[in-house]
């Protein structure tokens, strides 16, 4: 092993260029034109001097791994696609390199690397290098463990819990005087924290962290030495574990022979357990491994949290554009564009081509995983680096092949455009995305101390935000159903957002609140958080598009009431922390013949019929009076004389789940149906399974017990022999989509599990996932149908009854290129309040979230009895986000109950079952499977009154 020689190395690699470049044997020859040639020496002489100087701060006596420079080279596909920071790679005595533990290097051809394998080699460098530390958050629902790596100076790890101390001090400055903090600043050190591996097809940031790891423990040069002593660098190596060691079970079995986008085998049908590029857009953390890192983040507060992606050409560096949201402190969006201005302009002045800042992701969602640190006062970060999906070298066309020049074009934020045309690998990835964050990394190391004083400064701003600025809080009052309450307590507890109960009646400018109520005030270190999830959202500019959705608001969502307080005496209420909070249902006392279970709205009540699946339970059709009590239409009537102890087996079900039961000293009158439980399957497509993933997990969650069913099963056939309701949930985009679903590849894609590829398999398996149930599995569904099922459709898959005739007379339409409404919650009017499916409904308008499904329509004689629920539209129906052009969906229905042969089909154009967010619409869904048998066609429907309780008057959200 020789020593490292920058003087030696250079040149060679000058000679290389040279080679490549300006002589006849080069790969790609330059000697077309003078300008070109003039364009390439300009480059040539540029990189001399710039080498040169970047060899003089590396210090010589450090070896070098001349194996690994030689292969690097040999992998990046073009000079102009290397740097300087990563060129070279030291080789210190005992302490293990990526390759000494993997046996390759890292940007090898067609090698990816298995999670426990990762973890074996972070765990190998901590055993020998003082400079880290590993520790594991938690699991994954697979059982996989979930790790943070930190890397610093040896002091620094040494003394890692007083430096995360410190910073908790500056993430809560309440008790600190400003001489307090800045002596803490001083002595404190910001953590950046590198994400990668959230998106399991973006294969190659767990890759290049790796190697980054090695780099920062262990390299002997300036820049290096600043970064390691100046700050705390924290590597989540694999967001999302189980997905990882799936997609790279998946590379090996179907991608290692792809050379290009026109021969791509896609990834395999599932990441996650429930969910696929949606854990980035998780608003409630309902994901358990995402749970895990937003609890390590609330615990170490790391100033700057950078995200890892891939996907444009050939690295976007995020820069925080517009629509911005307006409630995070204004010193976020001064730094967002100086970092990755910074970042921009050193690999620029690498030679480095591609890279930009501008014109893809916003600001407004606060949804997105990393969003975590924004919305708790950090610096949200984050890269799209250029990926094949796999570790294949690809020649890719960069510009659309429909003509333009699509992200090659020369702009102010892309003054170095990417080619048209490239070859690229997975070490040109590495290459790209290490250089970006230790650029990334060399502005804070050089800032340290500016960084920690705006994390402080932004935590301060927020609480005097609180105090100085309307609304000052929120209150949530006691309600008749507090199951929701309880999530919407929790759901801001688990952001560490402050709740807490009223000791007394609140009174202030908005009402009086009862003693009890839960109240949010915004002078807190979270308070904007709090606001930007509680309020109403106004969209800034409605000519602007927005990467995700536009409306979140909890309350709404919800169907929770929720006060936004614009009185400042909201802030001196009295109240008691709330850590968690924990409803208990009960049983009131007294001796019965009957019991009912109360139908106030809880999604609970569909946990509690499967908990009393061994009794009789009946369901009263209309509202009944107990005494002084109201049984409400849909609650739970149950005979005493079923056998055993009947009350307390109602106590044991209801009481963890929050309801509330009374004794009924006579059987009730009125009209009854008996709640049977059906046997309940939901069908996949294998092509998109996320959105039916959010189902899954909302079944799950409230354990309904289900059958999940693909293409295979359908075509076996007798499908209401084994079922009663079969789900569709949103999938597909079109009826044509859901059926015939992933075009089929030169050879079967398997998806089963084996010895060699232990992770396929799961949820579901398919010697091959391609070519949809097609026109055999359409006819299984109307058999199933016209035999007595009920089939239940949500958004874009009720496109499939409506255009494969299923439901003869519905039709599916589309809005036109001027709608645009990117998941805003709008007003919605119910038709007919008495129809089963909207027990737990007290209001003839609800909120719920546009899901843009389809345009239905009903020939004009049956809409009155077959349309249950209907979109009003207009700029008044918009209740949060945005909707253009919102007359388009003027009394479109919203759900329709089509009965069909001997069974039903509802289609809902909505989407009552969105990630973990609608759980006010959650009941539609659920209500539809407990009395599946009990759905009759419905009469005239109701007037609905315009000023209906159910829509959001004067800052309440009900």
């Amino acid at each position: 092993m020789r020593h490292y020689n920058p003087r030696r190395f250079y040149l060679s690699f000058l000679r290389t260029v040279a080679t490549t470049y300006f002589y006849p044997k080069g790969v790609i020859t330059m000697r077309q034109t003078p300008v070109i040639r003039h364009r390439w020496l300009s480059i040539l002489l540029s990189l001399v001097f710039l080498f040169v100087t970047v060899a003089a701060q590396q210090k010589p006596s450090q070896q070098m791994d001349e194996d690994f420079a030689r292969s690097v080279r040999e992998w990046t596909t073009k000079p102009e696609f290397m740097s300087p920071l990563v060129d070279h790679l030291p080789k210190v005595p005992g302490i293990p390199s990526p390759k000494d533990v993997l046996g390759y290097h890292i940007g090898t051809p067609k090698k990816l690397t298995h999670t426990t394998d990762i973890y074996r080699y972070y765990r190998a460098l901590e055993s020998k290098s003082p400079h880290v530390k590993v520790m594991s958050i938690g699991k994954t629902d697979e059982g996989r463990e979930c790790l943070v790596v930190a890397i610093g100076a040896e002091e620094t790890i040494r003394n890692i819990e007083t430096y995360r101390g410190y910073l908790a001090q500056l993430a809560d400055p309440r008790n600190l005087s400003q001489a307090q903090a800045t002596d803490i600043i001083s002595k404190a050190k910001p953590i950046y924290h590198l994400m990668g591996g959230l998106h399991s097809g973006e294969t190659g940031p767990p890759e290049m962290l790796m190697e980054l790891a090695y780099r920062l423990a262990v390299e002997d040069s300036p820049v290096i030495n600043a970064i390691r002593d100046n700050i705390i660098v924290t590597i989540t190596p694999v967001a999302e574990p189980d997905g990882r060691d799936r997609y790279v079970d998946w590379y090996y079995r179907h991608k290692t022979d792809e050379t290009g986008e026109q021969d791509s085998m896609g990834g395999p049908p599932y990441w996650g357990k429930y969910i696929f590029h949606d854990n980035n857009r998780d608003i409630n953390y309902s994901q358990v491994t995402f749970r895990n890192l937003l609890e390590w983040y609330l615990k170490w507060h790391p100033p700057i949290m950078h995200d890892l992606h891939e996907s444009v050409p050939f690295m976007y560096t995020f820069s925080g554009q517009s629509p911005q949201q307006p409630t995070l402190d204004p010193i976020l969006y001064g730094e967002l564009p100086w970092f990755a201005n910074f970042e921009m302009a050193q690999m620029i002045k690498y030679g480095m081509p591609g890279v930009w800042t501008h014109a893809f992701v916003d600001m407004w969602s606060p949804g997105y995983l990393a969003f975590m640190s924004s919305n708790h006062n950090g610096m949200v970060r984050m890269y799209e680096t250029f990926g094949n999906g796999g570790a294949n070298t690809m020649k890719r066309r960069v510009a659309p092949p429909q003509g333009g020049a699509g992200n090659t074009s020369r702009e102010w934020y892309r003054p170095m455009p990417p080619y048209r045309e490239v070859e690229w690998s997975i070490r040109n990835n590495t290459n790209f995305m290490q250089t970006g964050v230790l650029s990334a990394l060399q502005l804070t190391s050089q800032f340290p101390k500016i960084i920690l004083e705006n994390f402080y400064k932004k935590s301060i701003n927020s609480i005097e935000s609180g105090k100085n600025e309307a609304p000052h809080g929120f209150v949530i009052p006691p309600q008749k159903d507090m199951t929701r309450v309880e999530l919407l307590v929790n759901l801001l507890r688990l952001q560490g957002i402050e709740v807490g109960r009223a000791t007394a009646e609140i009174k202030v400018k908005e009402g009086a609140f009862p003693a009890g109520s839960f109240v949010v005030k915004r002078n807190q270190p979270y308070g904007r958080l709090a606001r930007i999830l509680l309020e109403k959202q106004k969209f800034p500019d409605p000519t602007l598009r927005t990467y995700d959705d536009t409306g979140w608001t909890m309350g709404l969502m919800l169907h929770t009431e929720v006060s936004e307080i614009a009185d400042k005496a909201i802030l001196d209420a009295q109240t008691t922390p709330v850590d968690r909070l924990s409803i208990k249902g009960e049983l009131k006392s007294g001796s019965a013949v009957a019991y009912a279970i109360l139908n106030h709205g809880s999604n609970k009540l569909i946990t509690a019929r499967f908990k009393l699946k061994d009794l009789k339970v009946q369901a009263n059709e209309a509202a009944i009076k107990a005494g002084e009590t109201e049984i409400p239409p849909g609650s739970f009537i149950i005979a005493a004389n079923q056998g055993g102890d009947v009350a307390s087996r109602i106590r044991s079900a209801i009481e963890p789940l929050g309801l509330t039961a009374i004794p009924l000293s006579s059987n009730p009158e009125g009209k009854m149906h008996e709640v049977d439980l059906p046997r309940v399957a939901m069908y996949t497509t294998w092509g998109n399974t996320q959105e039916v993933g959010w189902v899954r997990h909302a079944m799950d969650m409230f354990e309904v017990p289900f059958d999940l069913i693909y293409k295979e099963r359908v075509k076996q056939g007798n499908l209401h022999g084994l079922y009663d309701v079969i789900i569709v949930p949103n999938q597909g985009r079109s009826g044509k989509g859901l059926v015939f679903d992933l075009d089929s590849r030169r050879k079967p894609l398997a998806y089963t599990k084996s010895d060699q590829f232990k992770s396929h398999g799961y949820y579901g398996e398919s010697e091959d996932i391609t070519g949809g149930m097609g026109l055999e599995g359409v006819i299984e569904f109307k058999k199933f149908l016209d035999s007595g099922g009920l089939l239940v459709t949500l958004g874009q898959a009720s496109f499939f009854p409506a255009e494969f005739g299923l439901t003869r007379n519905v039709d599916a339409g589309r809005t036109s290129p001027q709608f645009y409404a990117p998941g805003p919650i709008v007003e919605a009017e119910i038709l007919h309040p008495s129809h089963p499916i909207f027990y737990g409904y007290t209001s003839g308008r609800i909120s719920i979230r546009y899901a843009n499904g389809p345009l239905l329509n009903l020939p004009e004689k049956d809409r009155a009895s077959r349309v249950l629920m209907r979109l009003p539209g207009g700029d008044k129906s918009v209740l949060s986000g945005l909707m253009r052009n919102p007359n388009e969906i003027s009394n479109r229905p919203a759900i329709v109950d089509v009965p069909v042969g001997k069974g039903r089909a509802i289609l809902f154009a909505t989407n009552p079952c969105y990630r973990w967010q609608n759980h006010g619409e959650f009941k539609m869904l659920f209500n539809s499977i407990l009395h599946f048998n009990d759905i009759k066609t419905m009469g005239k429907p109701v007037e609905v009154k315009a000023n209906d309780a159910g829509a959001p008057t004067s800052g309440r959200q009900n």
